[in-house]
C-alpha cells in the first residue's frame, strides 16, 4: 500500500479543492479567459499550509487544473484534438498559477494577516498581475485591466474575510474550552477545600482522642501492679499511634493547602457565576443516573462571594442530596437572595423527604437513610456534616431544615443563612 506523507496530502487537497472551485467561473471577455473562485480556495490553503513551498504548490496546482480541464472537455467532445486544441487553450492556467505563486512568495503573503489593508493590497496585485500575464499569453486585449484588478480585489476581500471568520470561530472554541476547564477546576478546588476543612475537623477529634489516651496512661501508671503496668503500656502505645495519625493528617493538610492558593487565587465570584459553574456538572450526573429532574437556579441579587469555593461545596452537597432523594422524576429549586443583613441560600426538592423524627439528627455525622440497592451498603452520611461544618465554622452562619407545600408539590427545604459580613 502506498503511503502519502503529510505535505503530499496537503498539496493534493489544494489541487482537488482548487480544481472543484474552478468550476464556478465567469467569462467576462467572451473568450477562454475565466474568473473563478479557485483562486480564493488556493489563497486560503496556501496560507494555512505554511510548510508547503508556495511556488512549487502553485505550479503543481496549475498542472493539475490543466489536466482536469483537458480531461473534462475531451469527455464532452472526444473528437477534439487533445494537444492541438485543448492543451493550447488551457495551458495558460499553469502560467497564471506559477506567476501567482511567485508574486505571493515575494510579497511575504503569509506574514501579513494582521496588516489587513496591506494583505488585501498585495493579494490583489498578485492576482491582477498574474491575470495580466495570462492575458498577454493568450494575446487578448488589456483594455479591461481595471476589471481584472477589481475581480482580484473582490477575491482578496473574500479571502481575508474567510480567514478572519475562521480565526474568530477558533477563538470562540478556545474560549468555550477555557471556560469549561475553568469550571472543572473551580469544582475540583471547591471539593478539595471542603475536604481540607473536614480533615481539620478530624484532626481536632484525633487530638482529643490522643489526650484521653495519654491521660488514661497517666492514671493507670499511678497504680503499681504488673497487670496495670501492662495496661498503661497499651494506653501509651495507643496515644503514640494516634499521634502518628495526627502527624500524617498534618502533612496531608499542609500539602493540600500549599496547592490550593495557586489553584484558586482569585478575587471572588458572583453568585450568578457560581450557579452557572454548578449547573452543567449536575446536568451530566442526572443523565448518567437516568433520572428526569429539572433544576431551577434563581438569583435575586447577583452579589460578590469572596469565599466562593466553600459556598460551591455547600450548594453541591445539598443538590446532590436532593438528587438522591428523588426516585425518578422531580424538581429542585436553588435560590439565592439577600434578606436583611444575611445571604439566604435555599435548596428544596419534591423528593421522598425526611421523616420529622429525624429533623433533630439529620446533621449529625454518620446519619443517613440512603443505601445502594445493588450492594446493600449504606451511604457514609458525611454530606450534610460537611455542609454544617462549613456553614457554622467558615461562614458563622446557620442551617435549618423545614417542609414547604404548594398546590402541587410538597418540598424538603434546606435553608442556609450567612451574615453578609462573612461572605
Amino acid at each position: 500500500m502506498i503511503k502519502i506523507n503529510s505535505k503530499a496530502k496537503q498539496m493534493l487537497t489544494i489541487c482537488f479543492v482548487t480544481t472543484f472551485m474552478g468550476q464556478i467561473y465567469l467569462n467576462p471577455f467572451s473568450s477562454d479567459f475565466r474568473f473563478s473562485l479557485s483562486v480564493v480556495a488556493f489563497s486560503l490553503f496556501i496560507f494555512w499550509y505554511k510548510e508547503l513551498s508556495i511556488i512549487h504548490t502553485s505550479f503543481f496546482t496549475g498542472v493539475f487544473l490543466l489536466i482536469f480541464r483537458v480531461f473534462i472537455e475531451f469527455l464532452q467532445n472526444p473528437s477534439t484534438s487533445i494537444i492541438g486544441d485543448l492543451v493550447l487553450v488551457h495551458y495558460p492556467v499553469i502560467i497564471y498559477y506559477t506567476f501567482f505563486g511567485i508574486f505571493l512568495s515575494i510579497s511575504g503573503y503569509r506574514l501579513l494577516q494582521e496588516k489587513k489593508i496591506m494583505f488585501i493590497a498585495l493579494l490583489t496585485m498578485s492576482d491582477g498581475l498574474s491575470n495580466i500575464v495570462e492575458l498577454l499569453i493568450r494575446m487578448e486585449s488589456l483594455h479591461n485591466f481595471t476589471v481584472v484588478f477589481f475581480v482580484g480585489f473582490i477575491r482578496s476581500f473574500i479571502t481575508i474575510l474567510i480567514i478572519e471568520v475562521v480565526k474568530y470561530y477558533e477563538m470562540l472554541l478556545m474560549k468555550e474550552q477555557h471556560e469549561e476547564r475553568y469550571k472543572q477546576l473551580v469544582l475540583i478546588t471547591s471539593n478539595l477545600k471542603s475536604e481540607v476543612f473536614f480533615l481539620k475537623k478530624s484532626m481536632d477529634d484525633i487530638e482529643n482522642a490522643m489526650e484521653k489516651s495519654y491521660q488514661l496512661y497517666q492514671d493507670i501508671k499511678i497504680q503499681n501492679s504488673d497487670e496495670k503496668n501492662e495496661l498503661s503500656f497499651m494506653a501509651l502505645s495507643i496515644a503514640r499511634d494516634i499521634h502518628e495519625i495526627k502527624k500524617d493528617y498534618l502533612r496531608l493538610t499542609a500539602g493540600l493547602e500549599n496547592m490550593l492558593p495557586e489553584i484558586g487565587s482569585h478575587e471572588g465570584m458572583l453568585l450568578e457565576d457560581i450557579f452557572s459553574i454548578i449547573e452543567p456538572s449536575f446536568e451530566k450526573n442526572i443523565q448518567l443516573m437516568k433520572k428526569d429532574i429539572n433544576i431551577d437556579y434563581l438569583c435575586n441579587e447577583n452579589i460578590m462571594i469572596n469565599n466562593s469555593y466553600e459556598l460551591i461545596s455547600i450548594i453541591n452537597n445539598l443538590i446532590t442530596n436532593s438528587i438522591e432523594a428523588i426516585p425518578i422524576k422531580g424538581i429542585i429549586i436553588v435560590k439565592g437572595e439577600i434578606v436583611g443583613q444575611e445571604l439566604v441560600i435555599t435548596v428544596k426538592d419534591n423528593g421522598e423527604g425526611i421523616l420529622p423524627d429525624n429533623y433533630s439528627i439529620v446533621f449529625e455525622p454518620g446519619f443517613t437513610t440512603k443505601f445502594d440497592q445493588g450492594t446493600g451498603k449504606m451511604s457514609s452520611g458525611i454530606g450534610l456534616t460537611h455542609v454544617t461544618y462549613l456553614v457554622v465554622n467558615q461562614f458563622k452562619g446557620k442551617i435549618e431544615l423545614t417542609k414547604e407545600k404548594d398546590h402541587i408539590n410538597s418540598y424538603t427545604v434546606f435553608t442556609i443563612r450567612i451574615p453578609m459580613k462573612n461572605i
